[in-house]
């Protein structure tokens, strides 16, 4: 039992001092700070920004997941600077990709077609031929920072482009223009290089419906008199592209064409004028758009009803226009 307890006695003194010895050597122990002392002192201290994400603080994608992200996309979405002229179906299936697009100006309705893209309308109707149940979609791009203008700029573009697909023999009424308004980067000479672009959707025979009935609005226009004979300028040119869509539209409109002038003369002379610049309107619709003569109708008020004072130039010129009525047979 004595041997016992001296064994018992040694075991425990040698552990206490194992157990002291270790606590001295312990590095962990030794080199231990403060939280507050390792955050201070950090070179890897990282600084919060809580201001608002710009473009310039996130990464660039490259490579695939650019492509990826493109795929995703549609046009009217998307009109990425990187980007051609591009053409989907209503699955999001790309008919055609160039790298050239259709450009304009800043405050103009033209169109800039680059050589590489002039077959884009070809393709546009061999698609649409194959495809009888669907509609196409023309998106065109336009800027707050541009003038304002009625009908938009966008709009305006798109009629541009349509005019180019009717000459393909595409139905009209299966041409949508949608206008869209973006923040554009215009380079310094006003061009964009990239504003429109292509979806196909399943045609809508309901707004197909709806556009045959309506009638468009009457209209007001000034042309350019030269010696008291109309001349064509842009409004004259911007009626027969309205007037011919109008009627391609709803083959029962029926198109007046109606002459006003100012009270200058004599009240029958001025009759006779404004009849003679209704005709003269009358036949540039008909024979430049090949539109139906028995269907639009020139007619004269001469200056029986003014719109506006007689005794100043500037009422006198306003009162010298020609209105243009849509009514249905």
């Amino acid at each position: 039992m004595k041997n016992f307890l001296t064994a018992l006695l040694v075991f425990l003194v040698w552990s206490f001092f194992g157990l002291w010895l270790f606590s001295i050597l312990d590095p962990v122990h030794q080199n231990t700070n403060p939280p507050e002392e390792v955050a201070s002192t950090s070179t890897d201290t990282v600084e919060i920004d809580e201001g608002p994400i710009t473009d310039e603080s996130l990464e660039p994608i490259e490579g695939d997941s650019l492509n990826r992200l493109e795929n995703e996309v549609e046009p009217f979405d998307s009109h990425e600077q990187h980007l051609g002229l591009k053409a989907i179906t209503p699955k999001n299936d790309v008919i055609f990709l160039f790298n050239q697009g259709i450009g304009f100006h800043k405050n103009s309705s033209d169109i800039i077609l680059n050589e590489e893209v002039k077959d884009f309308k070809y393709k546009l109707n061999t698609y649409m031929i194959s495809h009888p149940n669907e509609e196409l979609h023309i998106c065109s791009l336009y800027s707050a920072s541009e003038d304002i203008h009625t009908p938009n700029w966008g709009f305006q573009r798109g009629q541009k482009v349509k005019e180019l697909l009717l000459e393909t023999g595409m139905a009209r009424e299966k041409i949508v223009i949608k206008p869209i308004i973006r923040e554009i980067n215009f380079d310094e000479n006003g061009r964009h290089e990239n504003g429109i672009s292509f979806s196909f959707s399943p045609l809508d025979e309901a707004r197909i419906a709806e556009a045959a009935l309506k009638l468009p609005e009457d209209k007001t226009i000034y042309p350019k008199l030269v010696n008291n004979d109309i001349f064509v300028n842009k409004d004259l040119q911007d009626l027969l592209a309205e007037v011919k869509e109008a009627m391609a539209a709803n083959p029962n409109l029926i198109v007046e064409v109606v002459g006003h002038t100012d009270n200058v003369g004599n009240a029958n002379d001025n009759y006779l004028v404004g009849l003679k610049h209704a005709r003269q309107v009358r036949w540039y619709l008909v024979t430049k758009g090949k539109l139906d003569r028995k269907k639009i109708i020139a007619r004269s008020e001469g200056e029986s009803k003014s719109i506006a004072s007689n005794k100043t130039e500037r009422g006198r010129l306003l009162n010298r226009r020609i209105e243009i009525k849509y009514s249905s047979s």
